[in-house]
């Protein structure tokens, strides 16, 4: 059976949404912390999504030459650095909802999706090219960066339009973030009733 992560995601996309609409925190003495927490870790899950969009926008798989894999950068500390910046912004949004169970339980159904998906694009690669890509598997972290091992070129080069992509992905992680501020000030005055509360 053939995993398919964009499939999973809007599933746990709208159950996330439904959540948020439904339920309430108890921790209400935590939220200034929880907002604080929250909102640093989506800018730094942004920030880090745009920086590593100019080394791999267009270039996943085949490299600036086409015929080769990105090594470079941000890539010299961690081989998915999309998706652990993703991870960062979306435990900030789960912050902003101020739910200990959500952050965990998000976190690990996010953690548990890609890695399916890292095995599966590891594979392909692996496949494509071979021993330089061994090498890369095994001197660069898979998921969490050794920032030790950052280094950069000179010049890079980079593809407007997959950067205006993800430029525009960052307004979604803002909507996001607004979203749970609006429902969670409808649940504060009472316009919007709570099914349930939660630490």
């Amino acid at each position: 059976m053939r995993f398919d992560r964009m499939f999973w995601q809007w599933i746990f996309g709208i159950a996330f949404v439904g959540w948020i609409i439904v339920s309430t925190p108890k921790l209400d003495n935590f939220s200034i912390l929880f907002n604080i927490i929250g909102l640093i870790l989506l800018f730094i899950g942004i920030i880090g999504r745009i920086y590593s969009t100019l080394y791999i926008g267009g270039m996943k798989n085949e490299g600036s030459d086409g015929n080769s894999f990105i090594d470079d950068g941000i890539y010299k500390a961690c081989r998915n650095p999309l998706y652990f910046f993703s991870f960062l912004g979306l435990i900030g949004l789960l912050f902003l909802k101020g739910q200990i169970c959500f952050i965990f339980i998000g976190g690990g159904l996010f953690l548990l999706v890609y890695h399916f998906t890292i095995l599966k694009e590891e594979a392909f690669l692996r496949d494509k090219f071979g021993k330089s890509y061994e090498k890369f598997l095994s001197e660069v972290p898979r998921f969490f960066p050794n920032f030790s091992k950052f280094s950069y070129k000179e010049r890079i080069e980079i593809r407007p339009f997959f950067l205006h992509k993800e430029l525009k992905r960052a307004i979604v992680w803002i909507i996001a973030a607004f979203f749970i501020y609006i429902v969670s000030y409808f649940h504060s005055v009472g316009i919007l009733p709570a099914l349930v509360s939660v630490y």
